[in-house]
């Protein structure tokens, strides 16, 4: 959880630089969104599943100068009904403007990601609440769609590779994980009311695995989970 908010301290820090140095080929955006939507825990430490929906908080920034562009955002979930389960992922990209074709951009970039579970206990089994925590660097492609003069439209994928991952429970962390796969991703679609701000509907989703582990002479199964939900916010350009 301290990763987190070093992360997005980081992300915030980023994008106040970047605000000090703009030009005028150079756009900040920001926005705040809010989502509904649905966990899936397939396996949790291999001794059980889960099916909860949940509400998602998201927050981000965006700057572009020239053909680079700076991403960085936070996104949190906590489960309603009963299923105890809360996630916070933050992530930070430099992107590189591969193609401009008509109305169409599309970005590519690396980033790094970090992604923080908290269960608890009985949905794994365990005496007490544990948490799995995984980061590593992330590839990322934005896909960016005029669709009419005050409409467009934007895809964000981010995947992770190689996540190295950690189990934390009763102040007690084995680190010792084989590396595995993580992957998220936004689309919106964005309409403009001003030059300074815009309202958005979209989805959101995504999903990681952890591989089975030992913990304190224990042996856990993997991991598994996936997300989706629908999403609304706004957006203020600076």
């Amino acid at each position: 959880m301290r990763r987190g908010f070093i992360l997005i301290t980081v992300s915030v820090l980023l994008i106040c630089l970047l605000a000090g140095t703009q030009s005028a080929a150079a756009q900040l955006l920001a926005g705040v969104q809010l989502s509904y939507g649905w966990a899936n825990y397939a396996d949790i430490l291999g001794k059980g599943s889960a099916r909860a929906s949940q509400l998602l908080t998201s927050v981000w920034g965006q700057y572009d100068h020239e053909d680079l562009r700076f991403t960085g955002s936070y996104l949190g979930s906590l489960s309603l009904g009963g299923k105890s389960v809360s996630q916070n992922l933050g992530q930070l990209a430099a992107n590189y403007r591969l193609l401009e074709e008509g109305p169409m951009q599309i970005y590519v970039g690396l980033g790094y990601h970090l992604l923080s579970t908290r269960f608890d206990g009985e949905l794994g089994g365990q005496s007490g609440d544990f948490t799995l925590t995984g980061h590593g660097f992330a590839g990322q492609v934005v896909l960016d769609i005029e669709l009419a003069p005050k409409v467009r439209s934007s895809a964000v994928l981010t995947a992770t590779p190689w996540v190295n991952w950690s189990y934390t429970s009763a102040k007690k962390t084995t680190a010792d994980i084989l590396a595995s796969t993580s992957f998220n991703a936004r689309l919106d679609v964005t309409y403009d009311f001003s030059e300074e701000l815009s309202i958005q509907v979209g989805l959101v989703g995504g999903s990681f695995k952890v591989p089975g582990f030992k913990h304190e002479g224990l042996e856990f199964g993997p991991t598994r989970e996936a997300f989706t939900g629908i999403s609304a916010g706004i957006t203020q350009r600076f």
